[in-house]
């Protein structure tokens, strides 16, 4: 099964999600079926991530759809509630510094490393640039904790984290493992916090990772896949206010 395939897996379940959300909340199948797109989203953000050329623009691109959907949410529904797309970008900025992390500590130049040398002509000692990276990735990884602790960010602060389980490890089984391991975590956070058991069928995610091949496919979708999130939204929500 290639990342086309995921994609396309999870934009179904998605619209099926939110669908019952906002059209059929009486229909509890629809949010069953709906816990699949987020771990497959969330594993998708984390190879896309792996393989871009360039990471500032990924995270721009996610970053800024994600402004732009949170301001149309929050005049519809006048609330603050950070959606999903700002969730993977803080996935984005973790994945970023703790890949710093891992490199400045196996030896392999970094980006911050990169940046110091390109603006100072000056070269980092490598116990020094280890110890800068790690301690702004836990700097970071606090901050972020922070933010959800504060404000209602989408599946929390275990959902930021689970992208960057499906990135750290590089073996295949190992990302795998330790991203299932996460998904049982959000579950749990979901039910411990508010008795809520919906999340533990993310379970159903888990045959279609592992059929996973880590191929990208055929299939060229990226513009139709950063356009269907907000599009499906105004969709849903429009047919809301005919109904």
């Amino acid at each position: 099964m290639t990342g086309s395939i995921l994609k396309i897996i999870a934009a179904v379940t998605m619209f099926i999600d939110h669908a019952g959300v906002i059209l059929f909340p009486q229909c509890g199948w629809m949010r069953i079926i709906g816990r699949i797109a987020f771990p497959l989203y969330a594993y998708c953000i984390a190879e896309g991530f792996r393989y871009t050329r360039n990471r500032l623009r990924y995270f721009l691109q996610i970053f800024l759809l994600g402004m732009g959907c949170q301001i149309v949410y929050t005049v519809v529904e006048q609330t603050i509630y950070l959606g999903i797309l700002l969730t993977f970008s803080l996935s984005i900025v973790l994945m970023a510094a703790a890949d710093g992390a891992v490199k400045s500590l196996t030896g392999e130049k970094t980006w911050l490393e990169k940046i110091y040398e390109k603006t100072t002509g000056k070269t980092v000692h490598p116990t020094v640039n280890s110890f800068v990276c790690t301690l702004l990735f836990l700097f970071l990884l606090n901050g972020v904790w922070l933010l959800t602790q504060n404000l209602t960010v989408d599946y929390g602060f275990w959902g930021v984290l689970i992208p960057l389980f499906a990135f750290l490890p590089k073996e295949t089984w190992g990302q795998k493992l330790l991203f299932f391991g996460g998904m049982f975590a959000l579950a749990l956070e979901q039910y411990m916090g508010g008795g809520f058991t919906t999340q533990f069928w993310s379970v159903l995610a888990v045959p279609i990772l592992i059929l996973y091949n880590g191929r990208p496919g055929k299939l060229r979708m990226k513009c139709f896949f950063y356009i269907f999130y907000p599009a499906h939204m105004v969709f849903l929500y429009f047919l809301s206010f005919i109904i």
